[in-house]
């Protein structure tokens, strides 16, 4: 048994319509839950019906090729085969994706997606996020257009490894149930890992986007269809058609879990990512063994229905496109009412995924890249070949070109502070920050070159909120991560070590939702909830003891929402002013200066994108690296004056 080095053309399985109608649940469950989470919560389930539907499909393909060619694999044909199917389809997305960037991403942010672009190309997508700050479960301020390329990375990498990996177990193994069985201990192994990795309540980014932990719902599809294939060592017909009978009867009562998972599977996370994972990657499994089988069943009918296989055969391209879509064109792009954009974004959505599969995918899966251009196979070609460099070149020059937009597009009112020279104090300041990503990422930008009376303490967290009473907001209680309430009861501890002279305190944003004290909703604005605000305040200035405290209050923003009730109060400036309100009151009443960016940033109470020429924010609400030492030279005096006990008015 070889793999060839020869690239004919890559035979398919028979075509099996249940299994586009298994993908049209799937895609429209992910739609689903990205255009409105809260209609169905665990609609990102449905990425994982595709992992399974993948790694099934292609042990399948891979183990009848072994068995038709007597033992070969013609694995560059195979790779090809994969590359016709994706590539074409992918990089006219990306090549959108470059142009939607430039007119629509703020300029601080393009160079993230510039990297997203080169990382979708590398199939490398996933890592890229895990060592990055796109956290898919929690609400971003300006995410990625290209967040859901990571899947496309873990099956292509899946798709580059598993065929060589398969071609070495096929010469050592004989008999399929032994190799159902290796493959159903390393799956196992990938299962563990996930369960290990997992703690409740932190980001799961790292879990959900790697590869190694991510690999056990793929092996789950191998393993299976290991078993059922035919072929040398192939277990014996009368096992055979009992597995294919109990899959038929047992598949409606399995597709029903697996369409149940996109609603519960939200609340559930925890334990799926614990274990539950494999359960549901074998009932996938059941629905697709039925899907299959030579003998209809009701499920094999169900799945089969017309609209259903029609939406599975371009769930491809509506994948791809439907991220996109709903990035660009938020709720600060198109201010209309959540209904209108939705349809406009379904609509665009599915128009383009019909061009992509009538133009772009299925011709060139059927006659290669020389049906891109039709009539014309020698550019189509040369088209191919170029694609690759342009989309790298226009990675590297979309930041600029996006710069250049914003320059020639800026309105006359951009916001200009002054940037006299700064002087050092006669005396080293020692200063403590205290809140969450903010004064983190602030703490990043401060150069001791530019400011070398002062020293910093970092006591920031970036997940967790300063007040110890848990968010309500869009209709529930939002959890915690763990280690919260012992970062806040640590403040003490750290300020009494470091020492500083200054304790500053950042009001963070999260402050403008409701609260949950004792079981009961204290809502935003109320006598209840200032004094909410007053009690974390008062613990603050408790922990900060003799050391001199002070407060610096919230700027405005204005940040796609995604339908988050949290985002869209931070934006109305009417929320942030009360908050910032009273912060003022109890800091008058208590003697503690108040740092003023609102009024340095939001000047007449109107919100600015740029400061003096460069982007402001890199992701609608954390400084740029241009804008962060402007934003210094604001603060570092004003920190001198706080430790002198001087006045900031």
């Amino acid at each position: 048994m070889t793999a060839t080095t020869s690239a004919p053309q890559h035979k398919s399985l028979p075509y099996r319509p249940a299994i586009d109608g298994l993908r049209a649940f799937a895609v429209l469950a992910v739609i689903a839950f990205h255009l409105l989470p809260g209609t169905l919560p665990g609609g990102w389930f449905g990425v994982d019906v595709f992992f399974v539907i993948s790694g099934f499909l292609i042990t399948a393909l891979l183990l009848a090729e072994y068995r038709r060619e007597r033992g070969r694999i013609n694995l560059v044909g195979f790779w090809l085969a994969r590359a016709r199917r994706l590539l074409p389809a992918l990089f006219v997305v990306l090549a959108a994706v470059l142009v939607g960037a430039t007119f629509l991403t703020m300029s601080g942010r393009t160079g993230n997606v510039a990297g997203d672009v080169l990382a979708t190309l590398g199939y490398v997508a996933n890592w890229r996020f895990v060592l990055g700050d796109e956290a898919y479960f929690g609400q971003v301020a300006s995410p990625s257009p290209l967040r859901h390329a990571w899947s496309l990375a873990v099956e292509e990498q899946f798709y580059l490894i598993y065929p060589m990996i398969l071609i070495g177990l096929l010469a050592l193994i004989r008999r399929r149930v032994t190799l159902f069985a290796v493959l159903t201990v390393v799956s196992g192994a990938s299962a563990v890992l996930m369960a290990h990795l997992h703690h409740p309540g932190l980001d799961p980014s790292r879990i959900y986007y790697g590869t190694d932990t991510r690999a056990h719902q793929l092996l789950v599809g191998a393993a299976v269809a290991a078993l059922i294939s035919g072929g040398p060592g192939a277990i014996d017909r009368d096992k055979a058609r009992i597995l294919d009978t109990w899959c038929r009867r047992l598949a409606l009562p399995a597709l029903l879990v697996v369409l149940s998972a996109f609603w519960w599977a939200g609340p559930a996370q925890s334990v799926i990512f614990e274990g539950l994972a494999v359960p549901l990657s074998l009932a996938i499994c059941v629905v697709l063994v039925a899907a299959t089988s030579p003998a209809a069943s009701l499920t094999q009918r169900l799945l089969s229905w017309e609209p259903l296989r029609r939406i599975g055969m371009v769930s491809y391209g509506l994948y791809l496109w439907h991220w996109p879509i709903i990035v660009f064109l938020n709720d600060q792009v198109l201010p209309i009412p959540t209904a209108p954009r939705v349809v406009l974004q379904v609509g665009l959505t599915s128009l383009l995924a019909w061009l992509s599969y009538r133009y772009v995918e299925r011709p060139v899966r059927r006659e290669g890249i020389r049906a891109l251009v039709p009539r014309l196979p020698r550019a189509s070609v040369v088209f191919a070949w170029a694609a690759v460099p342009a989309l790298v070149v226009g990675a590297v020059t979309m930041p600029a070109a996006a710069r250049t937009v914003a320059t020639t597009t800026a309105s006359p009112s951009e916001l200009t502070i002054p940037q006299p020279a700064y002087r050092p104090g006669g005396q080293m300041v020692s200063v403590i920050f205290i809140g969450n990503s903010v004064p983190q990422s602030l703490i990043t930008y401060f150069k001791p070159s530019n400011h070398p009376d002062l020293r910093l303490f970092d006591t920031t967290n970036i997940g967790c909120d300063p007040l110890a009473a848990a968010k309500f907001s869009n209709g529930k209680v939002q959890p915690e991560q763990e280690g919260c309430s012992a970062w806040r009861a640590g403040w003490g501890e750290e300020i009494a070590s470091d020492d500083p002279d200054v304790v500053l305190y950042f009001v963070a944003h999260t402050m403008v939702t409701d609260r949950i004290d004792r079981g009961t909703v204290v809502e935003f604005g109320s006598p209840a909830w200032v004094d909410l605000i007053e009690e974390g305040l008062d613990s603050a200035r408790s922990a900060a003891g003799s050391h001199q405290f002070a407060v610096i209050n919230v700027s405005c923003h204005k940040m796609p929402t995604f339908n988050s009730e949290e985002i869209k109060r931070v934006n109305d400036a009417e929320y942030v002013t009360t908050l910032n309100e009273a912060v003022s009151a109890w800091a008058e009443d208590n003697n503690v200066p108040v740092l003023d960016q609102y009024s340095l940033l939001c000047p007449g109470g109107e919100y600015h994108d740029t400061i003096n020429d460069v982007p402001l924010y890199q992701d609608a609400i954390h400084f740029t690296n241009e804008s962060g030492p402007i934003f210094w030279r604001w603060l570092a005096p004003r920190l001198q004056r706080v430790s002198r006990g001087e006045d900031l008015s």
